[in-house]
């Protein structure tokens, strides 16, 4: 077994956007598409400015290729099926 670490590298980061509607997530990820990169997408909710109520934003990180996950961390984020 190899180590995914030692023998790949990970693309460079070119920019990180911070957006706080859906549609510009959308134009920026088919932006990236046609131009061949690869992105990094998080999303995260923050307080209004009153406070009172929670705002979803995205982080959209721009890359020089597409990211690879190890296997480990795409098997926790993968939703377990019911075999009931």
């Amino acid at each position: 077994m190899t180590d995914l670490d030692e023998h790949t590298a990970q693309p460079d980061l070119i920019a990180t956007h911070y957006l706080t509607s859906i549609d510009e997530v959308t134009e920026h990820l088919r932006a990236a598409n046609q131009l061949g990169l690869g992105v990094r997408l998080r999303s995260y909710l923050e307080a209004d400015e009153e406070g009172e109520a929670l705002v979803e934003h995205w982080e959209v990180e721009l890359l020089t290729s597409s990211p690879l996950v190890d296997a480990e961390t795409e098997a926790e984020q993968e939703p377990v099926a019911d075999a009931s």
